[in-house]
């Protein structure tokens, strides 16, 4: 299978540069997947998660908007935020995920401060599906 260059980025660093069979990333129109001499696009990304294919190892990386450039060589994504599941705190996250739900079981009234919970709900819930993904393939790993 042919393969080609996928790097992804956020402004702080470059979270994922590395050769790929295949890539599966989540547009705001629905999940796609990318094979090399695909055609050229951009589109826009939404939360979601992105799992790059190499060799038969997968690596998983949660991601919260931004854009992709595909190219028949390569894909460069933009991300606003972007993790590798090996990154992810599982605790933190969880509380996360108890935070955001505690707001909005309080806030129920206050639009504003229900919406920014439930977005922070979204990506902590997110964020521990792709971690506890991680896990259950590579058990070892998560030490």
């Amino acid at each position: 299978m042919a393969s080609f260059q996928l790097k992804i980025a956020t402004l702080e660093r470059l979270v994922f540069d590395q050769e790929v069979d295949m890539v599966t990333l989540p547009g705001t129109a629905g999940e796609f997947g990318v094979l090399a001499n695909h055609m050229p696009m951009v589109t826009s990304l939404g939360l979601g998660e992105i799992i790059a294919k190499q060799k038969g190892e997968e690596f998983y990386m949660a991601v919260s908007g931004g854009m992709a450039e595909v190219q028949s060589d390569s894909v460069v994504v933009l991300a606003d935020q972007a993790e590798r599941a090996e990154e992810i705190d599982e605790k933190l996250a969880e509380s996360a995920r108890e935070r955001a739900e505690k707001i909005m079981s309080e806030k129920h009234g206050d639009v504003e401060s229900f919406a920014s919970a439930e977005a922070e709900l979204q990506r902590s819930l997110l964020r521990l599906r792709v971690v506890r993904k991680h896990r259950t393939k590579h058990p070892h790993s998560m030490q």
